[in-house]
């Protein structure tokens, strides 16, 4: 659709910073390259909320500014797909990355029509709110924690109301929204990148589920992983081939086989507690390959309180840290994560391909200089 003549960006709006042209070289109209790049801009530049009027008003742009920026987001039909990986390659230019993070991300919303809005228990906040569920890919460099690929979940009725699917414009081909399915394929997209193929995983489970299909995933693509799951995860007990066996949640398997917590100390984990590899081999339901057991502890008592799955070779140990891949959720915050203006899928996954965009600018982007002005 073209944009009409009053809403086209002046031809002074600079649009030769690196990072937006390496980003949106790709999208086939100049307004629309020209307007992903003030896009961009606003969301490092404006303070306080991201709306796009804010970002309009901030620049003094003209009147037609922040309908432009809605439509770059909302209506324009260019593909985050490619930009995405654009900016995965410019951010393993800028720093070393070490590992892929997968890990969900709440953003709060208003109201029921928001694709994939719900409500959600929240441990962050310990309260059950209306949200919507992200489920992050990022990059740990050397530099911090940067956000490059995203994933929406879609729960219940987002999967299944033909009517509500149609006014979300969500594709016939986006159907499960399961977070474990979901973040599998974050790391099978991850796969098909030279800059993040291979890379170890490091990812979090909040059911017992969703843990049995991220590890089994994960083992049948041969990658090094550590997987933080809940005490609930059912683990296989008794030798391998007996017919027997039964199942018992995690914290029951840690209580018989570690009763002491004598077990061998490896780093601290990520929230700077005591973690431990449990002296045994485990299996969990549907997964072929033999597994470690951490546990983590951090309550001051000495009693696990996280569990962490990884690979028997011990290569995924270092993942389990501290601050070795702590989320920029305030840098995310202050890119505009909570500031979509819309309701379509489409719209969303732009957006938060800006929101990505604009934090690896943040965090890596020291030389280059967005613009400040539409």
């Amino acid at each position: 659709m073209p944009v009409p003549q009053a809403a086209r960006v002046p031809e002074t709006v600079p649009t030769t910073d690196p990072l937006a042209r390496r980003l949106f070289h790709r999208l086939p109209r100049a307004d629309q390259r020209r307007w992903a790049g003030a896009y961009l801009s606003g969301l490092v530049t404006t303070p306080g909320r991201k709306s796009v009027r804010n970002m309009a008003r901030s620049a003094g742009a003209f009147e037609t500014a922040s309908q432009s920026l809605h439509q770059i987001v909302n209506s324009s039909p260019w593909a985050w797909e490619p930009v995405r990986r654009e900016l995965a390659g410019w951010c393993g230019e800028r720093a070393r990355v070490r590992a892929l993070r997968v890990a969900p991300v709440v953003v709060p919303k208003r109201g029921e029509h928001s694709a994939g809005v719900h409500r959600r228990f929240d441990p962050a906040d310990g309260r059950s709110l209306s949200c919507q569920l992200a489920l992050g890919a990022f990059l740990v460099t050397d530099r911090g924690t940067v956000p490059v690929d995203w994933r929406l979940s879609l729960p219940g009725r987002w999967s299944e109301d033909g009517a509500l699917r149609e006014r979300a414009r969500i594709p016939e081909t986006v159907r499960d929204g399961l977070p474990g399915r979901l973040g599998l394929d974050l790391v099978d997209a991850a796969a098909a990148h030279p800059v993040t193929a291979g890379l170890p995983v490091l990812a979090c489970a909040e059911a017992p589920g969703e843990a049995l299909r991220l590890v089994a995933g994960l083992a049948r693509r041969s990658l090094s992983f550590a997987v933080s799951v809940p005490a609930a995860t059912p683990a296989l007990c008794g030798p391998p081939g007996d017919r027997t066996v039964r199942t018992a949640p995690l914290a029951d398997l840690v209580r018989r086989l570690d009763p002491a917590g004598t077990a061998r100390a490896v780093p601290p984990g990520p929230a700077g507690g005591r973690a431990r590899r449990v002296p045994a081999v485990v299996r969990l339901p549907g997964v072929a390959v033999p597994l470690a057991l951490l546990t983590e502890r951090t309550d001051g008592a000495g009693r696990p309180v996280r569990y962490w799955i990884t690979g028997t070779d011990g290569d995924s140990a270092p993942l389990v840290r501290p601050g070795a891949a702590a989320l920029p959720l305030e840098v995310l915050e202050e890119c505009g994560l909570r500031d979509f203006e819309g309701r379509s899928f489409p719209g969303w996954h732009r957006h938060m391909t800006f929101v990505a965009a604009a934090a690896a600018h943040r965090l890596l982007g020291r030389g280059s200089v967005l613009p400040t002005a539409l």
